[in-house]
């Protein structure tokens, strides 16, 4: 079990196990995902068990209180102290093993060395209650349609 840096060789990997994580979400291009990990790539992990994918993280740096459109490009000049985490995929053949929780561990450690204060998130699919786990808190701000019905923006403090 490893928590690896995304490198090049993954993104076929990882653009699989989107397509399987989201249902209730469409799932986006390599070429926006390439563009959130190429903001902050220190902040974007993968998970691999016995050389197998298990899981992937991707957060970026941000400076707004809304959260980035999903399906396109982030914006230039949005750089900031806000880590926003921006998926959090676990293959569904690893549910309950507490690979999300091991890769929110590392992340926060990272964070809190680059000097993020805060790490923002819209958790989609049912998932708040695994977010809340982790620490966060609903913010009371709505989010585009894009994220889903029953999507939440949520945050905690570094």
């Amino acid at each position: 079990m490893s928590i690896e840096i995304i490198k090049e060789a993954a993104w076929p990997e990882i653009l699989k196990l989107q397509s399987e994580v989201y249902q209730l979400v469409d799932p986006e291009s390599l070429e926006v995902l390439k563009d959130k990990w190429s903001r902050t790539p220190k902040c974007c992990f993968i998970y691999r068990d016995c050389e197998e994918l298990k899981g992937y993280l991707l957060a970026h740096s941000w400076n707004k209180e809304q959260p980035p459109k999903l399906f396109n490009a982030l914006p230039k000049n949005t750089e900031g102290d806000i880590l926003f985490l921006h998926d959090l995929a676990i293959a569904s053949s690893s549910f309950c093993q507490g690979i999300g929780s091991k890769l929110m561990k590392h992340l926060v450690g990272i964070a809190t060395g680059l000097g993020f204060k805060e790490i923002r998130l819209v958790s989609v699919q049912n998932s708040e209650m695994f977010w809340q786990r982790q620490g966060f808190k609903p913010l009371p701000e709505k989010v585009c349609k894009s994220y889903g019905a029953d999507a939440q923006l949520m945050w905690r403090k570094l």
